[in-house]
């Protein structure tokens, strides 16, 4: 519970609590009682006490459109006269009441302070008054920002206050006949809009949503205005209340500062993220909030000491860097590197490079240490993955060597020795089928040989697309293999993102089961893509019997298990002329970018 915000024996407490008139302090948000004065307590019919903690009915307005509506005015003006205030007692009477509010800062936090006048009697008398119309059109001319009211369904402007007269220059009865749509700027953005209440789209921004536009005042000039919009009933149809915010000069301030960080921005780059400066004499240390954004610190008492940065370097770094500081020091260098493990506020250790200058006397002693901390530990994991996957992808292509190319060769050496033996021993008949043999087997060898180095080579899928890439392939790999390669693009739609690799993985598995198996002399691909599927046919006119071998069949189902992952089936077929393979994949996910 939080009460009793303000300082006792100080002259605004004693002024609060004596005034005849009643006064509150509530929270912004919540609006929580945390101050009551005697006077406010009898007016509700309470004690101070049992006010103390309750929630203050805001402003009177039941519907929470209109609470944020004046929350938000209130927030931006600071100041608000003449609120219309109905507020209930302990017997559950209204009192209808004027009150101002301001928010007031009490030990760096905002309230709000309302100063509550009781004109029940008043309003009995002026029954006009009680009426949501008045209450509005009193906080309406109140404002001091520009408001416009407009009419949902056509875009027309129904009224304005006098600030936004003020503004935008135009006289109240001139502003009537304008439209909406007649104020923004031709170099404005245009407005997220929102349904009418006909069902078109007018240009009002959102409701609810602050906006950032330009508009065009009578006199030609051009501001640049926060929008921000409350929708409400206007006699029984949809209007919308505009909030408008005259935010030119604030906007150039904001580009000056802009171009001013980023100028500073460039500069500091040079000496990274955590900036810090040493005096010599004291051992003292300043450093800048990078310290705490980087590596967790809150920049406390301890941390402003040399002793405390060496103590958090890692044990075992520690000796080595401090005795390069202490010798960059007493030499006659003007810069210090090194790179070294920091520990964070959560006890893990930063992989840091830190960077200083030597500022020195005439004498030559060093006086400030000047530096910058950056923090390399993704940069320095990242070096240790691609050195892993380096390593694992010479561990897989000596693995594929031996598997493929090494066992070819092997092959070869035999025959070729087989072949001599033949030779030698005048037994010419099964030289030639030996040297056929010879040649099957390098041909073989080479095909293995090229889908290494093709594996090896930058993709191009990224950047040709799905069909792109067999293509590429098929240029790669299979036509300089010596076989006839086409490819047949009947594209009609764009493959998702995430499945173009996966589908091109599976077909770089068909190509590479035929190569292996089919011993064929031309094959034909033939991609179709629709809104609904993916369909590639790969056709080759092989005709060996290690097609049907276990190895060759084990190849085949590895295929279909990868394609049955992405929701698709796979149909192989013998022809008198070869074999055609079928597969057919779902289209899943959005669109991607680029055409496939």
């Amino acid at each position: 519970m939080q009460t009793g915000v303000l300082t006792p024996d100080t002259l605004f407490f004693r002024v609060f609590h004596d005034s005849p008139v009643g006064m509150v302090i509530t929270t912004v948000t919540e609006g929580r009682y945390v101050e009551v004065n005697a006077a406010y307590a009898r007016l509700l019919g309470y004690t101070v006490a049992e006010l103390n903690d309750q929630s203050l009915a805001l402003m009177g307005l039941e519907h929470e459109e209109e609470r944020n509506m004046v929350l938000e005015v209130l927030r931006r003006v600071g100041k608000l006269g003449n609120v219309p205030l109905t507020l209930r007692t302990r017997a559950e009477e209204p009192r209808t009441c004027i009150a101002s509010v301001q928010v007031e800062e009490i030990d760096g936090q905002p309230y709000l302070l309302f100063i509550v006048q009781d004109i029940t009697e008043q309003e009995q008398a002026q029954a006009a008054l009680r009426s949501s119309e008045q209450r509005f059109r009193l906080f309406f001319q109140s404002v001091p920002l520009p408001l416009l009211v407009i009419d949902d369904a056509g875009g027309a402007i129904l009224d304005v206050n006098a600030a936004a007269c003020l503004t935008y220059g135009y006289e109240r009865d001139e502003f009537l006949t304008l439209k909406w749509a007649d104020l923004p700027a031709a170099s404005a953005k245009p407005v997220p809009p929102r349904p009418g209440g006909n069902g078109q789209a007018p240009t009002q921004p959102a409701a609810g949503q602050p906006t950032a536009t330009r508009h065009r005042l009578k006199d030609g000039g051009i501001i640049d205005v926060d929008l921000l919009t409350y929708s409400f009933l206007l006699d029984d149809r949809p209007a919308t209340l505009t909030i408008v915010e005259d935010v030119t000069e604030q906007r150039a301030n904001e580009t000056n500062l802009r171009h001013s960080e980023e100028r500073l921005r460039i500069i500091a780059e040079v000496a990274t993220d955590a900036i810090w400066e040493r005096d010599m004499a004291t051992d003292e240390v300043i450093w800048s909030s990078g310290l705490a954004s980087m590596f967790g610190y809150t920049n406390s008492a301890d941390e402003n000491h040399n002793d405390w940065w060496i103590n958090h370097v890692h044990p075992d770094d520690r000796p080595a860097i401090n005795a390069a500081v202490e010798a960059a020091l007493a030499s006659d260098a003007a810069h210090w590197a090194g790179e070294y493990r920091f520990r964070r506020a959560d006890g893990r250790y930063a992989n840091v490079l830190d960077r200083a200058f030597i500022i020195r006397d005439s004498d030559g002693r060093p006086v400030r240490f000047i530096g910058a901390m950056v923090d390399i530990t993704e940069q320095f994991h990242l070096a240790e993955a691609a050195a892993q996957a380096a390593l694992e992808e010479r561990q897989r292509l000596a693995r594929d060597l031996h598997d493929s190319v090494s066992q070819s060769l092997y092959s070869i050496s035999l025959m070729a020795e087989a072949a001599r033996r033949r030779a030698d021993s005048d037994d010419q008949a099964l030289v030639p089928e030996f040297i056929h043999r010879l040649g099957e087997l390098s041909q073989q060898a080479l095909r293995q040989l090229r889908l290494l180095v093709y594996e090896l080579r930058p993709g191009v899928l990224a950047q040709e697309g799905l069909a792109g890439a067999l293509r590429h392939r098929l240029e790669a790999v299979e036509r300089r293999a010596g076989l006839q390669a086409r490819l047949i693009d009947e594209s009609t739609a764009r493959v998702p993102l995430p499945l173009k690799g996966k589908v091109f993985h599976v077909a770089q598995e068909v190509l590479n089961h035929s190569l292996k198996f089919a011993a064929a002399h031309a094959v034909l691909v033939n991609l179709r893509t629709t809104e609904a599927e993916i369909h590639m046919q790969f056709r080759d006119d092989g005709t060996s019997d290690d097609r049907h071998t276990p190895e060759a069949q084990d190849s085949l189902e590895v295929i279909r298990r990868h394609v049955a992952e992405l929701g698709g089936e796979l149909t192989p077929a013998t022809t008198a002329n070869g074999a055609v393979l079928s597969i057919r994949i779902p289209m899943t996910g959005e669109s991607a970018a680029d055409p496939s």
